[in-house]
Parts: C-alpha cells; structure tokens; sequence
C-alpha cells in the first residue's frame, strides 16, 4: 500500500513495455490543472513536437543550446491535448509513453525521458484515485520508490 504522505514518489518504467501511454496519461490529469505553470522540453530536432507545443505557449529563452522550452498556462485545451496524446511509435531507445522529452507542471508533476521517468513532489487533488493508480502501476512491472 502506498502512503501519499510522503513528499516525493518516483515511477521509473519497468523491463516490459508498456503497449500503450494509459497510465502516464492517467497520471499527468491528476495533476494538470487549468491556471498552473507547464513547461515542455524538447531536443532542437524535434521539429513537429515543438510545433505542436507551441499551440499551447510560447518559447522561453534559455541558454539551453540543444533544444527548446516552451512554457505556458494549463487550459483546456491543454488538458484536452494530454488526454488525446498518442503513445509514439518511435520506442527503440525509450519506451516512450508521450512525445515530449519533458513536461514539468509547477505543481510538482515532472514526466522526464519521454515520460518513462516521473516525479512526484506534491499531494494529487484525488488522493485514491493517485493510490489505486500506484497500485495498478506496481503490477505492470513499474518502479515505484516514496521518498
């Protein structure tokens, strides 16, 4: 059983892969409110990943030569976007669960590597919910640690 109390929970994807993206998209809704800060990692090359989060912000300047960040608002239709994001074909290297590098929600939800690593520092607003998800990624030969 897991306790929410703690003040970080890590998910690292297991050994089997997943065959599709229904429990980062699961997760990532638990934390995605409208009015929070996002911002979305990509590698410069990822052209049509950039073009596609820009629909929902804007680039932030940063010193990070090698890709792109784009930061924004959470609404509606950015909410709408992660329940609809397709799990990518393209898993030779990475098992990836969403076509973003990163996403980080101000709150305290970071889906890092293509959403294979995530971290958790903050208390979900559906606490069971967030319990019954961890226990069903337990049995899907996910990582789970609480710190």
């Amino acid at each position: 059983m897991f306790h929410i109390s703690h003040l970080q929970v890590e998910i690292q994807m297991g050994t089997q892969p997943c065959p599709d993206n229904y429990y980062w998209k699961q997760l990532i809704t638990l934390f995605a409110v409208v009015g929070i800060k996002f911002e979305i990692h990509c590698w410069q090359e990822e052209t049509a990943e950039i073009k596609a989060g820009l629909k929902f912000g804007r680039e932030k300047i940063t010193d990070w030569e090698f890709g792109t960040i784009i930061e924004g608002v959470i609404d509606d239709k950015f909410i709408d976007m992660l329940h609809h994001t397709a799990k990518p074909a393209d898993t030779e290297i990475y098992n990836k669960m969403t076509p973003y590098f990163s996403i980080f929600l101000a709150n305290g939800f970071f889906s890092e590597h293509y959403g294979t690593e995530i971290h958790i520092v903050s208390k979900p607003a559906d606490a069971s919910r967030f319990t019954m998800l961890l226990e069903q990624l337990k049995s899907h030969s996910m990582v789970i640690h609480e710190f």
